[in-house]
């Protein structure tokens, strides 16, 4: 490796990067593991691995081999791959790099109360066998050293870097954790608790790597997050989905949000589609992330939809000007108009009915559940915000009043007075047609029964024939 950073891990050195005293083995190893970094980066090997600005999947796709894994700590330590720098110890590091061992090993003990024993471990340890917020906070601690620069012209939220001209000479660093009233413990355990919530924004393990320099200790974290998500962890769509959802992030930071060009692949049509919107806000619902936005759905309306993030196959976003053509009319003119949605205007048709399509058309919905299941699982809970109670005499006024077919309204009354007085019923407006809704139902089986709408009572019969015919 042909260095262009060429200065030795010298104590000094190590303690201008580090993030916090060498004294804490995971601050030394954290420097070395810095310092190797910058050896890379600024090498003849990272000016070719990478170009003048580059992201974290870049750096790790040019750094690491094709089979390294970097979400979890079991994948990467049970890595085999001989040729891929997870593998490499800090002996190995500091040999490649051309550091006399013995004389390193020395001028450290000189500066910190470090043990032979302690060396010895440092040096058997595998330098790079880190997750992936480990090593993304890693490229955000060498920008906040100067060794790195943030490239804030790029879409993107601390997503891309560069290399500087000169790296500096450093200078003792201010740490987040000197100014804040958070005590050493309340900052790792905020820290771990900002680190579950990762799925939701590429940008929050970073944030908690600011907050505390200590470790999640998952033998006194007490209360964790275990989420049904339908992206794999460590995956190439994991990163187009990050790296989207903070194109989107930067885009709303501007303040100036122009119309959006998004290629889709509609599941419901199978299909790929074109579709030109203007971008409301994210929400993380039935294990995916979707944006709500308003202008051309996959079926050609003009209209609200929520687009799966993992489904939007564009490589990057494509922004239009509000004068393109391809821009729908009703969306420019809500643009001249000053009349553009915002985030309020999704939450607000999400509390006005049960379901998480709140585009669709809502309609009053009657449940019955029998009486100890209700008290069990039911009685005090929130399900929404509109969904109550109701007499039974109310749910037969109601029978009459949507149920036009006399034949039906007839069945379905002699069905309520038959089913026990003990039982509790329930109305809520609901969104038509909305998977939610139904995959809630579904999962109840028998100990809901949907009194109407009437349509949808029948769907549920159809479909729990259907169940049964494969099981008789």
């Amino acid at each position: 490796m042909n260095a262009l950073f060429t200065n030795p891990p010298h104590p000094k050195l190590l303690q201008q990067l580090a993030n916090g005293s060498l004294d804490q083995s995971h601050n030394l190893t954290r420097a070395i593991r810095l310092w190797a970094l910058l050896c890379w980066l600024y090498s003849d090997k990272g000016h070719t691995a990478l170009g003048d600005s580059f992201t974290y999947t870049d750096w790790r796709q040019a750094f690491f081999t094709e089979t390294h894994m970097d979400e979890k700590q079991v994948d990467i330590l049970n890595h085999q791959d001989p040729n891929c720098a997870c593998i490499k110890t800090t002996a190995e590091w500091l040999l490649e790099l051309e550091v006399p061992i013995d004389e390193w090993w020395h001028s450290l003990q000189k500066q910190i109360p470090i043990s032979n024993s302690e060396l010895d471990k440092l040096l058997e340890e595998r330098l790079f066998a880190q997750v992936r917020k480990s090593l993304q906070s890693d490229l955000d601690l060498l920008v906040s050293r100067n060794c790195l620069q943030r490239v804030n012209n790029v879409a993107g939220r601390s997503k891309y870097y560069r290399r500087v001209e000169i790296l500096p000479i450093f200078h003792k660093p201010e740490h987040l954790g000197s100014e804040t009233t958070l005590s050493i413990k309340k900052q790792a355990y905020l820290a771990g608790t900002l680190g579950m919530f990762s799925f939701l924004d590429p940008s929050l393990p970073l944030l908690a790597e600011e907050i505390s320099e200590e470790e999640v200790d998952e033998e006194t974290h007490r209360v964790f997050l275990y989420v049904d998500y339908v992206v794999p962890e460590s995956s190439p769509t994991q990163d187009a989905v990050d790296q989207l959802q903070s194109e989107l992030q930067f885009l709303w930071d501007s303040g100036q949000i122009p119309p959006l060009l998004l290629t889709y692949h509609s599941a419901h049509q199978n299909q790929i589609k074109e579709c030109v919107v203007y971008p409301v806000c994210i929400y993380f619902m039935e294990r995916a992330k979707y944006l709500c936005a308003y202008g051309t759905t996959p079926k050609g309306e003009i209209n609200w939809y929520k687009y799966r993030l993992d489904r939007i196959i564009s490589k990057r976003l494509e922004t239009l000007d509000w004068k393109d053509p391809r821009v729908p009319q009703l969306l420019r003119e809500k643009y001249e108009d000053n009349q553009l949605p915002t985030p309020k205007t999704v939450n607000t048709k999400l509390k006005e009915a049960w379901g998480c399509d709140f585009y669709k058309e809502k309609a009053r919905m009657i449940l019955r559940f029998e009486q100890d299941f209700h008290q069990r699982y039911i009685e005090g809970t929130s399900i929404h915000d509109i969904f109550t109670p109701i007499d039974v005499k109310d749910v037969a006024k109601l029978i009459k009043q949507y149920i036009l077919n006399s034949e039906d309204r007839q069945t379905l009354l002699e069905i309520l007075q038959s089913r026990p007085t003990t039982d509790a019923y329930y109305q809520v407006y609901y969104r038509v047609t909305d998977y939610y809704v139904v995959r809630w139902l579904r999962a109840l089986g028998s100990k809901v029964e949907v009194l109407l709408p009437w349509n949808l009572r029948q769907e549920m019969a159809q479909e729990i024939q259907n169940t049964w015919n494969l099981y008789k």
